[in-house]
């Protein structure tokens, strides 16, 4: 492969699949694949107290109860309490206004942090309720593709004995009433068994824009991964 060729994570990620199938990846380039993707942009943990105000915090928190008297079976996952799925915004619009503002807040916040320019999208979007008992076990929502690049919470109600939320090698965050928490999708994280009541908005954001590849390029990926 020519010194000249530029070998991005979007190339990358564009042809693990395909090479995945075919079975041409075993453990080891795995474990490879994993240490460059490892070097793409890591959003910070931060959280956003005061996001929307008290009167559209509680009306999320009545559509969230809403949506699931609606649909009372919720979904399995490593969240043990009730959950939509992870297609609901494509199944509802009720909660679209107040997504479309975290994903615009959440790329103004990616971009200027890491001085891009990227179009984000929605690729995930579920609502849950804890109650008493329920907990989340430990988990990340990121993966070799690299397709998530921001996860999040927006809390719409939480009572003050809840349970917080635990991200690897960090101290435990207690989030409050119309906060959002946002986080590397690659970030490790969990919540303990609550006490208190919790209502919340999940979702993970990922590029629009895919690198477009010639057969050339396409061929200089795959031996560039293959020979690692």
């Amino acid at each position: 492969m020519s010194e000249k060729k530029q070998i991005n994570i979007d190339q990358m990620v564009q042809q693990y699949t395909h090479l995945y199938d075919q079975g041409y990846l075993n453990n080891d380039k795995l474990a490879k694949l994993a240490n460059l993707y490892n070097k793409s942009n890591l959003l910070p943990t931060s959280m956003t107290t005061n996001l929307f105000g008290k009167d559209r915090s509680n009306h999320i928190k009545d559509l969230i109860i809403d949506y699931e008297k609606k649909n009372p079976v919720g979904m399995k996952s490593n969240v043990k309490a009730w959950s939509s799925v992870y297609e609901t915004h494509l199944l509802t619009d009720v909660f679209s206004n107040y997504l479309n503002l975290i994903l615009q807040y959440s790329q103004n916040l990616y971009n200027n942090l890491f001085s891009t320019k990227d179009i984000l999208e929605v690729g995930e979007f579920w609502v849950a309720h804890y109650r008493k008992g329920d907990y989340t076990v430990k988990h990340d929502h990121g993966n070799l593709l690299n397709e998530f690049l921001i996860s999040g919470c927006y809390y719409a109600h939480i009572e003050d004995n809840a349970s917080p939320i635990i991200f690897d090698g960090q101290r435990p965050v207690y989030p409050k009433n119309d906060s959002l928490i946002l986080f590397s999708s690659q970030t490790e994280h969990e919540v303990p068994p609550t006490d208190g009541e919790r209502i919340i908005m999940s979702f993970n954001i990922r590029k629009t824009k895919k690198t477009q590849l010639t057969t050339n390029e396409y061929n200089d990926v795959a031996n560039f991964i293959l020979n690692q």
